[in-house]
């Protein structure tokens, strides 16, 4: 009995790693499972803050016939916080084209981009008495875009994007004071009124997904606007130092560059797609 015990001991030991080798062999093999870039189609919101510059071109013409050239080839510097807010929607192609998105969207922003200009008055006969040079300001106090834009996922949760679109801007009015005494300006009853300006922009920029809150993003973009040539007419309303009506029509052009960074929320992403086997 114990030799049999004995060898049934031995048959299993050696019988058994070949057995599990077996056994391990024939099991299915499983993939691991594999983390899928979500789709950037669907709508969002955004808000944020930045900073813009203008650049203000002018020039003037005497209001009576002949109409003469007065100041010309004048350019003038401005800049300033905003606020931002945004909606709009992204659709991503499928297949070989997967990486590229596009979309529409409209924004406004709310702003304080502001400077100051002269314009020479020597050749108004009696328009502004005493003054051979007359400062005004401009101030773009808000603004909104509508456009379109095409974007690389680069990387999963990485945006890269240009845009373009028509955009519209209001800017306040102006009164002008004589600048022959610094120190010491004096009003002359000049005014320009506020206005609205209307133009085209073009821009680029990036969204990134911030991986701790699924569906918030953080977008960073640079806008260029030109808002084209408009003339206006510049009008004494008090009558003092320069009599009442028309003194100067005045054709000016803006343009604006901003830089913004925003918080994006994209409604449908939810983060990675893990596949389940």
């Amino acid at each position: 009995m114990k030799r049999l015990v004995v060898a049934l001991t031995a048959i299993a030991a050696f019988t058994a790693p070949a057995l599990a080798a077996d056994m391990a062999a024939k099991a299915p093999m499983r993939a691991a499972p594999v983390a899928y870039a979500p789709s950037w189609t669907g709508f969002w919101i955004s808000g944020g803050f930045g900073y813009g510059m203008a650049q203000y071109q002018h020039s003037e013409n005497n209001i009576a016939a002949p109409f003469a050239l007065v100041s010309t080839g004048q350019d003038a510097g401005g800049k300033g916080w905003l606020a931002k807010v945004g909606v709009g929607g992204d659709y991503q192609f499928a297949g070989p084209y997967g990486n590229w998105v596009v979309g529409v969207f409209a924004d406004a922003d709310w702003s304080n981009i502001s400077g100051q200009y002269s314009i020479n008055t020597l050749g108004v006969p009696g328009a502004v008495i005493g003054a051979s040079n007359i400062t005004g300001s401009f101030r773009n106090d808000y603004s909104w875009a509508i456009g379109g834009r095409i974007g690389y996922v680069a990387l999963p949760g990485l945006l890269t994007y240009f845009n373009g679109g028509y955009t519209q801007a209001h800017f306040e009015g102006s009164s002008f004071f004589n600048s022959n005494v610094p120190a010491a300006p004096l009003a002359t009853g000049i005014s320009l009124g506020s206005h609205t300006r209307s133009g085209y922009f073009l821009g680029g920029g990036t969204e990134y997904a911030v991986s701790q809150l699924p569906g918030l993003f953080w977008k960073n973009e640079v806008r260029f606007s030109d808002f084209g040539n408009k003339t206006h007419t510049l009008v004494c309303t008090s009558g003092v130092g320069c009599g009442v009506g028309n003194v100067l029509t005045q054709t000016s052009r803006v343009y604006e560059q901003k830089a913004t960074t925003e918080l994006v929320y994209r409604f449908n992403w939810g983060g990675p797609v893990v596949a389940k086997y």
